[in-house]
């Protein structure tokens, strides 16, 4: 029952002024509490918000992801470290293919050497066969035989040359590379190794300390919700101010009822008394009352504080220290300038492909050049036999031919030979070009700067993430700090409102004189003491209420109820 501005005032002076007292008392009380729970609600709500932060920055920090992401670095920087052994390998493909090409060289300058002297000897049969009928033609299509032998020689000596070119260049750009990758590619994949492993354990430590941080705030959480709920104290004691306001009221209501205008003024004055030592008595307990569960609350608060502090000091720690970069902003760092690398390891593998694909091209091509220098072979042979025996039936004649067209014969075997080796060269050349392209920058369908982009990507976007989610957690850190610092200043009830209390207090000593009798006055104080004892909640009260107005006037309206030291330790604990 909540006092109205407009109740009855009792007669005495004294009495109005503690009636005025007991107001603003109750208004304060009830004011100061509920901004000091509002106080609490924020205190919490930032709290809750932390403990938000706190979960989105754990997630961040999720192991399974963390430990995919490492493996496929760790595979990565793996490939990286056998990329010099396959630089090396390709240098040796190389220089086999150069040493091929050389041995091919000197075989196709042999082959050139027997295709001149094979048109030498084809001009002289030509010169020494003039003047027989029908052997002028014969020998002039030997001699465009001959002649077209040679022009595909030269289209071999022309892909030799070019394939020469290309190998130099290769070569040369390999050794760079090769050199490039020995200086570059250890120091990156010690950085890499290095970076995976640190950023590991700081995953490992930074996800301790979240957890860690995460305990203390459910564990301030529940002190503030506890001593919020703990504040019922204010509410106790605006009710035990509304009860003794009630006491005035109910007592002033009887004597203006037509049994209370039956007193006279004595009577009344015995029962005002009455009603003042109750009030004073009520006052005087809820007073000291306030004053301890207050003291307990503020101690309670100042615990939260020192809790605030602690947790703030703690949640400091989920920072990088020093440079101010974490871990995983250096592993970052360190993939981006693998990338670079892999640029050109990427270009100088594609290079050694399109080498290959070069060199196996030009194989094919001289493959057919000796099958077409071979067919040249066979039909001078069958030309110079033919001419053989044309120059038998010649008799004298025709043995000068013969002696030119036996030579014809023995030097188109050469280019049997010299073939047969040219062949032989042109099947390592293309195994050596087969080698060349094989195993070395591909890794599947997946190239090297594809995967480190891929790990980048995941990488950078965890960093955003995690950085996001600490700068969440240090900023809503302030929030709790300044939130609680300023939260501590407003809720030492027990120095504002303690004081007023007891001026209240105090006015209701001065109102207490001598204990009245009662005699004649039975049935006035059992009416009055009735309805005063219907309003209360707490067993406090109606002890007090019987020892003033005896016990049967509020044992009647008595229910089972808590104390409120019950009620307030129930609250706080």
């Amino acid at each position: 029952m909540r006092h109205s501005s407009n109740m009855a005032l009792p007669a005495s002076g004294m009495e109005t002024d503690l009636v005025r007292k007991l107001e603003r008392a109750r208004s304060q009380i009830e004011q100061r509490f509920l901004d000091g729970g509002a106080v609490l609600l924020a205190v919490l709500d930032v709290l809750n918000k932390l403990g938000g932060n706190l979960e989105q920055l754990t997630m961040s920090l999720d192991e399974s992801a963390a430990r995919a992401t490492a493996s496929r670095l760790v595979e990565t920087a793996e490939q990286l470290s056998a990329l010099p052994s396959l630089e090396g390998g390709r240098q040796v493909q190389r220089a086999s293919i150069e040493e091929r090409e050389k041995s091919l060289d000197i075989h196709i300058a042999a082959m050139q050497e027997t295709l001149r002297y094979l048109r030498t000897f084809a001009m002289t049969a030509k010169i020494a066969g003039a003047g027989i009928p029908d052997f002028a033609g014969f020998a002039e299509e030997i001699v465009e035989r001959i002649q077209f032998g040679t022009a595909e020689v030269n289209q071999l000596s022309v892909r030799l040359t070019a394939l020469r070119s290309t190998i130099a260049v290769a070569a040369a750009r390999g050794s760079q590379t090769l050199e490039r990758y020995q200086n570059n590619i250890p120091p990156i994949v010690k950085n890499l190794s290095r970076t995976i492993e640190d950023l590991n354990v700081e995953r490992r430590q930074l996800a301790g300390l979240a957890e860690k941080v995460a305990q203390m705030t459910r564990k301030v959480q529940t002190k503030v919700a506890t001593t919020l709920s703990a504040m019922q104290i204010g509410d106790i004691t605006r009710q035990r101010i509304e009860h003794c306001q009630s006491a005035f009221t109910i007592a002033d209501a009887y004597f203006a009822s037509q049994e209370g205008r039956t007193l006279d003024g004595n009577a009344r004055q015995r029962i005002a008394l009455l009603v003042a030592r109750l009030v004073f008595e009520q006052l005087a307990e809820l007073t000291a009352h306030f004053g301890r569960d207050c003291a307990t609350v503020v101690a309670t608060i100042k615990d939260l504080s020192n809790d605030i502090s602690s947790l703030m000091k703690l949640a400091s720690g989920i920072a990088p220290e020093g440079d101010g970069e974490s871990g995983i902003r250096r592993l970052e760092t360190d993939i981006a300038a693998a990338r670079g690398v892999v640029a050109g390891i990427e270009e100088m593998a594609e290079e050694a492909a399109r080498l290959s694909r070069e060199t196996t091209g030009t194989v094919a091509e001289l493959l057919l050049g000796i099958e077409t220098i071979r067919l040249v072979r066979t039909d001078i042979q069958y030309m110079a036999l033919n001419t053989n025996l044309r120059c038998s039936k010649l008799g004298e004649d025709g043995r000068a031919i013969n002696v030119v067209t036996a030579e014809l014969r023995a030097f188109s075997a050469l280019l049997d030979d010299t073939a047969a080796k040219i062949l032989e060269a042109l099947k390592g050349l293309e195994a050596d070009a087969a080698r060349l392209g094989e195993g070395d920058h591909g890794f599947g369908n997946d190239s090297l700067d594809g995967r480190l982009a891929e790990v980048l990507a995941r990488i950078r976007e965890a960093g955003d993430v995690m950085d996001a989610n600490i700068a969440s957690v240090q900023a809503t850190g302030r929030d709790v700090a300044s939130t609680v610092a300023a939260a501590v200043g407003t809720l030492d009830f027990k120095t504002e409102l303690g004081d007023v209390l007891a001026d209240c207090t105090e006015q209701a000593r001065l109102a207490v004189g001598e204990t009245p009798t009662l005699a004649g006055l039975e049935a006035a104080v059992a009416a009055i003491g009735d309805r005063i004892a219907r309003v209360y909640t707490m067993n406090s009260e109606r002890e007090i209420h019987g020892r003033i107005f005896g016990p049967g006037s509020s044992a009647a309206a008595a229910p089972t109820a808590n104390s409120d030291d019950d009620l307030f330790e129930d609250a706080l604990f």
